[in-house]
């Protein structure tokens, strides 16, 4: 019988951390936020660009749409991963509920061109409005997942 060996590594930046001179965890988080809010024009063109990207499948007839949900997919994978940071976080779900349709398609079969077409139809309309989350975003985004939830959409 082999006997177990429990290894844990050293944490170097514990030491880093607890120096004198190291930044506390407030101002890390502080400079994090900084950051992310100097990203934000170059965040919301990169969603620009996703988004038009996407906007091309909503024209597209059932069967392009279909053969071509892997890459609508992952542009709108892009577009939630990110959105969020710019202040954009209807649009980021609403590109989440894509994402997830897409995925039940090559998990389960199951395909609904119609949902899918409402999904691409509400981020028009949530970035027209400015991607926040607001009142009438919130009922979009709450109707559209329980038509995810009827339909089987796992997320």
């Amino acid at each position: 019988m082999t006997v177990v060996r429990i290894f844990t590594p050293e944490n170097r930046l514990a030491e880093i951390l607890q120096s004198l001179e190291a930044p506390t965890a407030q101002e890390l988080i502080a400079d994090a936020e900084t950051r992310v809010t100097a990203l934000g024009d170059a965040i919301r063109a990169y969603v620009a660009e996703k988004l038009e990207e996407i906007r091309v499948f909503a024209e597209q007839g059932e069967e392009e749409l279909f053969a071509e949900c892997r890459t609508l997919g992952g542009a709108a994978l892009d577009v939630a991963e990110v959105a969020g940071a710019a202040g954009m976080e209807a649009v980021g779900e609403v590109a989440r509920g894509i994402s997830a349709m897409v995925d039940n398609l090559v998990t389960s079969g199951v395909w609904h061109t119609d949902a899918l077409r409402l999904h691409l139809d509400a981020l028009a309309l949530v970035n027209r409005a400015g991607g926040g989350l607001d009142e009438e975003s919130e009922v979009i985004l709450g109707r559209l997942r329980g038509m995810r939830e009827a339909l089987g959409v796992v997320e």
